[in-house]
């Protein structure tokens, strides 16, 4: 009887933790990767050079959690309904360049548009007031095919 008592308690905590693996895979709406070649400033944090892994995961309210992991560096933003785009079928970041100051003024994932351009921009302009205006670049985003 101890043995089967004991069976009954690994099965459910197997149970369990299959339950809730699969409870957080389907919170991912999407997941992916991206590589930054320059430090870059992502709203209030700047990204080093390098290899980043990325999750958009849905909450239970109107909006999605962006997380963005480096070896270095991670960040953690809202993204809002307003932010679905229909007409939205790849990846990228756009990235306003002025002289060695980088900063991402939008991001596109299938189905989402997001736009930091406001702060982003700011940053960008009062540093490099006096030199050449802003210009911009894009960094393909590549998605996990399995989401």
């Amino acid at each position: 009887m101890r043995s089967f008592s004991k069976a009954l308690v690994i099965a459910a905590g197997l149970l369990s933790i299959g339950m809730y693996s699969s409870t957080a895979q389907a919170n991912t709406a999407l997941a992916g990767n991206f590589k930054l070649a320059h430090a870059t400033r992502f709203k209030n944090t700047v990204l080093p050079a390098g290899e980043y892994r990325f999750t958009l995961a849905r909450t239970e309210t109107d909006t999605n959690r962006l997380t963005i992991h480096g070896k270095r560096q991670s960040v953690e933003t809202l993204v809002f309904a307003q932010s679905a785009c229909e007409s939205c079928k790849s990846g990228a970041l756009t990235i306003s360049v002025a002289g060695d100051n980088r900063a991402v003024t939008a991001l596109e994932l299938p189905g989402y548009h997001v736009d930091f351009k406001a702060a982003q921009l700011k940053s960008v302009r009062g540093e490099q007031a006096n030199k050449n205006a802003a210009t911009s670049e894009q960094v393909a985003v590549h998605i996990d095919s399995n989401n």
